[in-house]
């Protein structure tokens, strides 16, 4: 491994030569030249030949410690196979990525040193400042289906164990335990975000349980019948602010997306995918008090969201909770007005349902599961979802999580966006 340093108009370029491997990650440790607050770094990669773990991890701590500067690291003229171990490590759509350095130093001088163009829309929802963060295809990964869980039809043979870093940003049905008796019956609501997982155990108690890994583990798994992960990186990093005296909906910020990608962004195909740090004016949840094991199915035979079933299936909220809180949400949406003729339809219906405590909306239905946190920090100025939902968890009192219901109202948010191109099955067995 070596490591050419030059700079071109004014933006620092470090070309990689050779095997970016374990070996070659611990000199490039010490050559990658830290990036100035405000400043930009570009990794030319056209003649990387090989990249592994290791080298990937050189490539992440090189762009949070930049994020967390307010400087910017990019990639450009990233090689084949190179890419695919992008793609496989979770990488690819969280650096930029460039077709050559020329091109790189270009946008990063027209974009100005934090490596965007914003572009401001106002809505009546509220103001959106978009920044662009990754090019990257967005896909969304289902494993099983919501129909098993509103069918109560989940049982040992569906469930998997999915380690925590291949669901970063998921939502589904889950809990935690070493063998099937200690989880199968807690299984309830859950999400990932930043690498935590949160879950609502279905023991009467109404009490979320949460864990926050510091390694990768492939023993303390999340063991799920339903998961819905948001792969291949985002889009678009968002600034949103409600209009004053005017807290907006999740219903309201999804609508204002959709309706502002149909004119945007020319790949929009009707699906988002969204992670959001929001801080909420009032919140309304939900959340399913029985797990949804075969073995439970209600004596009619008919689904749990049934207005017969409802009640005894489900704790959701009359007058709202969490006020004052900063919520870390993940969730999908489908625009029902757009042309959602490119994705999988069958899929799409093993990632959305309705539920009856949501307000009806006959032109868009969302999924959306949210934990919360009180005297969170400050939003820090990064561009990077991962650096600001981090630090939440990290310094945050935890409060609570739900699935959210689509009349939660917030005050302002960042917001990862993916503009979903495919919807795919994820075909791992139990």
């Amino acid at each position: 491994m070596k490591i050419e340093l030059s700079s071109e108009q004014g933006i620092h370029v470090a070309k990689l030569v050779g095997r970016l491997d374990g070996f070659g990650a611990k000199e490039a440790e010490k050559l990658v030249p830290p990036v100035a607050p405000g400043s930009a770094l570009v990794f030319d990669c056209s003649e990387l030949s090989y990249l592994s773990s290791a080298g990937v991890r050189v490539m992440l701590a090189a762009h949070k410690a930049a994020a967390a500067q307010g400087a910017v690291v990019v990639l450009a003229a990233v090689q084949p196979y190179c890419a695919s171990v992008l793609e496989m490590s979770g990488l690819a759509g969280v650096i930029p990525v460039y077709g050559s350095p020329g091109e790189a130093v270009h946008e990063l001088n027209n974009r100005g040193a934090d490596g965007t163009r914003a572009e401001k829309c106002e809505t009546k929802t509220g103001v959106f400042i978009f920044h662009p963060v990754g090019s990257t295809a967005g896909t969304i990964d289902i494993l099983g289906e919501v129909g098993n869980v509103i069918d109560c039809a989940i049982t040992q043979e569906n469930v998997v164990g999915k380690p925590f870093f291949e669901t970063e940003y998921s939502l589904g049905v889950g809990a935690l335990g070493a063998k099937p008796e200690d989880y199968l019956p807690l299984m309830g609501e859950a999400i990932m975000v930043a690498g935590a997982m949160v879950w609502l155990p279905t023991d009467g108690n109404n009490t979320p349980d949460y864990m926050i890994p510091r390694k990768a583990s492939t023993t303390v798994v999340m063991q799920t019948g339903f998961n819905a992960s948001i792969r291949g990186g985002f889009n678009e990093f968002v600034e949103f602010t409600a209009a004053p005296g005017r807290p907006a909906s999740v219903r309201d910020i999804y609508r204002a997306l959709f309706d502002l990608a149909k004119t945007r962004r020319p790949e929009y195909r009707g699906v988002l995918g969204l992670a959001m740090r929001a801080e909420i004016h009032e919140a309304f949840g939900a959340g399913i008090m029985k797990s949804p094991l075969l073995t439970n199915r209600p004596a009619n035979g008919k689904m749990i969201t049934d207005p017969s079933n409802y009640d005894a299936w489900f704790e959701s909220d009359k007058t709202p909770r969490n006020q004052g809180t900063t919520a870390l949400i993940c969730g999908a949406g489908e625009d029902l007005t757009a042309d959602l003729s490119q994705i999988d339809q069958e899929l799409l219906r093993r990632m959305f349902y309705i539920n009856l405590a949501n307000k009806a909306s006959q032109d868009e239905v969302l999924h959306n599961h949210a934990v919360f946190f009180r005297n969170a920090p400050a939003p820090g100025g990064t561009r990077d979802m991962d650096v600001e939902m981090r630090r939440v968890v990290d310094e945050g009192e935890f409060v609570d999580m739900r699935h959210l219901l689509d009349q939660t109202t917030v005050s302002s948010a960042l917001i990862g966006v993916s503009y979903v191109q495919e919807v795919r099955e994820d075909v791992r067995k139990g």
